[in-house]
């Protein structure tokens, strides 16, 4: 099970890169600058100050001479030149041309080129559109041939780079992760191409205890994250967020231990339909519990325990101010829940074929019913029983 707050967690996350964005100030690292950027721009980039701020400093440094003095730097600009695409700002003409060239001009053989460094590579492949055929051909000639050695996170950051030249179909080895570089770059992987979230979320819940996000907080025990590390992850968990994953929520939300039992394995293997038309089973066999009747079916059996009627007591009653107007509109209310529940919940997936339109459902919509289902299980438990008499009691049964 995933045991993490997704939303307080980005929260943590943001103020860490936050911080190593002020500490640029002391000590400029367009390397790093570059990946705070790519951070903080999977937030919505309208509106985002710190991104705004951070990216003007990027766009004055790329301009410097100075910038191509180092090698190093090529992965910065490139990323910083991809950013002023997606921000709409105008950047100064002929650096794509430069890079190009410099990028040309590095020897992938030197252990000590940017062309070895993964995390150097992704941030040039962010800005693809800038190369000419050369350029991404030896690009891609250097993917290929990293991502068949190495850690298992810098396989995969090779791999991420092709699918950022234009390789679609480009896939991440399928070993076991080592620690907890290798757990953090397939969730990102997960979490940006497309993958089994969940599992490498329960891997990362797993190992969570075993990292620190900044020196000043770590134990002696606990790795520290870099910042490409803190990156990946912000975006991540900002993907996840947005983009929950269904089995995530279903795990975490506290679902009646019958609806739980009967939708589980239906709704962890995609049959959505089946997980709610057992659910609304579960609901209907409760009202039976609780009521003592057999005999009717699903609407009828909610209108005769739940409805108020002239002059009569409802056998299942959802609070006891039913002489007052709000407690009569409550009771009403329920009741309608429950009747609406069987009538667009229940019967359409037991009369229609699974792949008709009107009962299909994906994993949000599932959802979303059988938490309406979890609420009127929990007010049917928690609902008094109106007394009848022996004689009434047999009859109605």
């Amino acid at each position: 099970m995933v045991s993490i707050d997704f939303r307080q967690y980005k929260v943590e996350l943001r103020k860490i890169l936050l911080v190593r964005k002020e500490s640029l100030e002391i000590e400029w690292d367009p390397f790093l600058a570059a990946w705070i950027c790519y951070a903080l721009s999977t937030d919505n980039t309208q509106n985002n100050c710190s991104l705004a701020e951070l990216c003007e400093k990027m766009v004055k440094w790329i301009e410097e001479d100075t910038v191509w003095e180092m090698d190093r730097n090529v992965g910065a600009v490139a990323a910083t030149l991809q950013l002023c695409n997606k921000l709409e700002r105008k950047k100064k003409s002929g650096i794509a041309s430069k890079l190009n060239k410099v990028v040309l001009r590095l020897d992938a053989n030197d252990k000590w080129s940017p062309l070895s460094d993964p995390e150097q590579v992704y941030l040039l492949a962010l800005g693809s559109k800038l190369f000419d055929t050369n350029t991404l051909d030896y690009l891609k000639s250097i993917a290929h041939k990293e991502m068949r050695q190495g850690l298992l996170r810098k396989r995969i950051l090779y791999v991420a780079a092709l699918r950022e030249l234009g390789e679609g179909s480009a896939v991440i080895p399928q070993d076991d992760p080592q620690d907890a570089g290798d757990i953090i770059t397939m969730v990102w992987w997960a979490e940006r191409y497309g993958g089994d979230k969940n599992d490498l979320w329960i891997k990362f819940s797993n190992i969570k205890e075993n990292i620190s996000l900044d020196e000043e907080s770590a134990s002696d025990t606990q790795r520290i994250l870099s910042v490409p590390e803190i990156a990946m992850l912000y975006e991540a968990v900002t993907k996840e967020t947005i983009n929950p994953d269904p089995i995530i929520l279903f795990e975490n939300f506290p679902l009646h231990e019958r609806i739980r039992k009967l939708a589980e394995d239906h709704f962890k293997n995609g049959k959505y339909v089946a997980a709610v038309f057992e659910a609304t089973k579960a609901l209907n066999e409760k009202i039976q519990e609780r009521s003592g009747i057999l005999d009717k079916s699903e609407v009828n059996l909610v209108q005769f325990t739940m409805n108020l009627g002239k002059g009569k007591q409802p056998l299942i009653r959802f609070n006891d101010e039913l002489r007052k107007r709000s407690g009569r509109n409550e009771q009403i209310g329920v009741e309608n829940i429950f009747e609406g529940v069987f009538k667009a919940f229940r019967n359409p997936k037991g009369h229609e074929p699974e792949d008709k339109k009107m009962v299909q459902l994906d994993p949000y919509e599932a959802l979303e019913q059988l938490i309406i289902i979890n609420y009127l299980m929990k007010r049917l438990i928690k609902a008094s029983l109106e007394k009848r008499t022996q004689k009434s009691d047999k009859r109605n049964q």
